[in-house]
C-alpha cells in the first residue's frame, strides 16, 4: 500500500502569499495614479513633426514638456496649441517688453544682434531679409523655428506673435530616439 500524504497548505503561508500579492497590486496601482497625474498636470509627451526646428530638434523626435511653467525667456524651447493641426515647436526669441528686428536674416533683440548656433539658413539669400522692429506686448512671445528657411512662425501672418496662453508648455527632454536622449537647449 502507498503511503499517500496530503499536502495541508499552512495558513500562515497562505495569508502571507495573499498579502505579498495584495501588496505589490497596491504598489503598481498607486504608481500608476501617480504617473498618470504627472503627465496629465506636470509633464506632457509631445512629437516633433516636420522639419523646422532642425538640427536641434528632428521628425519623429519624442519630447517630454513642463506643463508647469508660467514664465518663459529667450531660448527656451515650446509648444504651441494653435494654429494649427499639430501643436507647433519652436524657440522663444523675444518676450514681452522686447524689442525684436531682423536685418539680413540676422536677429536682433533690444539692438543687439543674438548669437544663434542653434539656427540655420541659406546665408547665400539672407541679403534682404527684413523683418520691422516692433516691441513685443506683454504676455506675448515671438518665436522661431531653428531652421529658418522651412519654417512657419512669428514672422508669418498667421502665426504672429504668440500668447502665453496658447503655451502648452516647455521642453525640458528628448525622450525619443534612444541616442538622442537628454535634455534640449
Amino acid at each position: 500500500m502507498e503511503n499517500t500524504q496530503k499536502k495541508i497548505l499552512n495558513p500562515t503561508a497562505l495569508r502571507h502569499a495573499y498579502l505579498t500579492v495584495f501588496d505589490w497590486v497596491t504598489v503598481a496601482s498607486v504608481v500608476l495614479v501617480v504617473v498618470t497625474l504627472l503627465l496629465t498636470y506636470v509633464f506632457r509627451l509631445v512629437g516633433v513633426q516636420g522639419d523646422s526646428m532642425k538640427s536641434t530638434l528632428h521628425h519623429g523626435d519624442r519630447l517630454l514638456l513642463s506643463s508647469t511653467a508660467s514664465v518663459y525667456q529667450s531660448g527656451d524651447i515650446v509648444v504651441i496649441d494653435r494654429y494649427t493641426e499639430e501643436p507647433l515647436i519652436k524657440r522663444v526669441i523675444a518676450v514681452g517688453g522686447n524689442t525684436v528686428e531682423i536685418k539680413d536674416a540676422e536677429v536682433y533683440v533690444n539692438d543687439r544682434k543674438l548669437e544663434e548656433h542653434y539656427a540655420q539658413f541659406d546665408k547665400a539669400n539672407a541679403n534682404g531679409r527684413y523683418y520691422e522692429k516692433i516691441i513685443v506686448p506683454r504676455g506675448y512671445l515671438f518665436v522661431l523655428g531653428d531652421n529658418r528657411d522651412h519654417s512657419q512662425d512669428s514672422r508669418d501672418d498667421e502665426i504672429g506673435l504668440i500668447s502665453v496662453n496658447d503655451v502648452v508648455g516647455r521642453v525640458v527632454y528628448c525622450i525619443w530616439p534612444p541616442a538622442r536622449f537628454g535634455s534640449v537647449q
